[in-house]
């Protein structure tokens, strides 16, 4: 007879120690159920956009154990599906339009719910340990009543559907574009859409389609859209880098010249 191993920690976002579930980040049902390469940041940090990723295979989709068993299953099933139906909405648009759509229309979406399924999937990213310093975003993932963040609380989504996945933790990030001082973001990419969050932070990119507006729901209220989401893509693995494959190896070779 074979038992299942049992993976003990501390759960990401209500703090139990004891036996993690696996999360899959996004769920597995948001076209999450595919063979993945899983390889650490020190070995994706040096890939170029042209370099194909070669490393061990995840066979169950990307996700981590990550949550208790009470926390895995109440967002999964307060948020879960209607994150999903999102999900597939995103991509019929992005098949339908060629990759280039202008006017997206979504219909009857549940915002709360998507933002609070964003948020589960943020705090699976991160260390346990973050946690412990947004105990005001733990309190709005373990409710599904809540409303509101405080304002240094900001999420924003993106179209992508080229490049490389991307599942980064909070980072002090200053990227190609010129600013005075250092953002904290945390990104997850993952086809159709991609995430990102700021804490106490300016916007990481102006064409970034900012959601915040999404905690100021009731949970059962949905709403019929009309969103401009920007299709960026993600060639490198560092957070708020939304360059082209030309860009990059454009400015990658200006040195060179320079010299």
């Amino acid at each position: 007879m074979q038992y299942k191993k049992q993976i003990k920690g501390t759960c990401h976002i209500c703090g139990e120690e004891g036996e993690l579930t696996y999360e899959h980040i996004p769920p597995r049902a948001a076209f999450n159920n595919k063979r993945v390469i899983r390889l650490k940041f020190q070995e994706v940090i040096s890939l170029g956009p042209d370099e194909i990723v070669k490393g061990p295979v995840q066979q169950r989709g990307v996700g981590a154990y990550t949550l208790c068993p009470r926390c895995n299953n109440y967002t999964g099933l307060h948020y879960a599906p209607r994150f999903i139906d999102w999900c597939y909405q995103g991509m019929g648009i992005l098949m339908k339009s060629n990759g280039n759509p202008t006017s997206i229309h979504l219909s009857k979406l549940y915002p709360l719910s998507i933002i609070k399924e964003i948020a589960v999937m943020f705090f699976s990213v991160n260390p346990d340990t973050f946690r412990k310093v947004n105990p005001e975003l733990v309190r709005f993932v373990l409710d599904r009543e809540a409303k509101y963040l405080p304002s240094k609380y900001r999420f924003y989504v993106y179209f992508n559907i080229e490049g490389k996945l991307r599942f980064m933790g909070i980072t002090a990030s200053v990227n190609v574009f010129k600013r005075t001082k250092p953002i904290m973001i945390s990104e997850i990419t993952y086809p159709p859409y991609g995430y990102v969050m700021t804490i106490d932070s300016e916007k990481p990119d102006p064409r970034l389609f900012e959601i915040t507006s999404f905690a100021g729901f009731n949970y059962n209220e949905f709403k019929v859209m009309t969103l401009k989401l920007p299709v960026l893509p993600t060639h490198l693995v560092f957070p708020g880098d939304y360059r082209t494959k030309q860009e990059i190896l454009e400015q990658a070779a200006q040195p060179q010249k320079d010299n």
